[in-house]
């Protein structure tokens, strides 16, 4: 007799000859979150810690599909990729690590450090309000405090 399979997910029996790591209920559920996620980068220009664990969930190929219909979608808008799409897109190539000459796209600019907001509030990178004493903006992951910097 075979060993018992288990989803991934919920960690019900899987009773199929499948492969597949979910069962059929988890599988549909992850795709609708895959589909929130890729509305919320395109919509929102943000990604969050979280986001990026259930997309760890998902094959490369899958990843790769959703950063170049991303790059896509967010390239089309008028005036060209702008500040806020360049950062949400480079946190999903680091966080998966992601090489444009792979994916067949052009080389994203990247944010150098530590940048000044115009408004203290404001991340400089995707102008989302902030705390004042966040190290890194929770919306894009730009870093706005260098690590000797600190309040105490």
């Amino acid at each position: 007799m075979g060993e018992v399979r288990r989803c991934e997910e919920c960690g019900r029996v899987l009773k199929d000859d499948s492969t597949e790591p979910y069962c059929k209920a988890c599988d549909e559920k992850l795709d609708r979150q895959f589909d929130a996620i890729e509305d919320n980068i395109i919509i929102y220009k943000e990604l969050m810690d979280s986001e990026i664990e259930i997309l760890k969930k998902f094959e490369d190929s899958d990843i790769e599909d959703l950063f170049k219909k991303v790059y896509e979608k967010l390239s089309k808008e008028e005036g060209g990729l702008k500040q806020e799409s360049i950062a949400v897109l480079n946190k999903l190539k680091r966080s998966f690590n992601l090489k444009e000459s792979k994916l067949g796209v052009e080389k994203l600019a990247e944010s150098k450090g530590k940048r000044k907001s115009k408004q203290k509030n404001n991340c400089p990178e995707c102008n989302r309000r902030i705390k004042q004493s966040f190290s890194f903006c929770p919306y894009c992951g730009c870093k706005l405090k260098d690590d000797s910097e600190s309040k105490y």
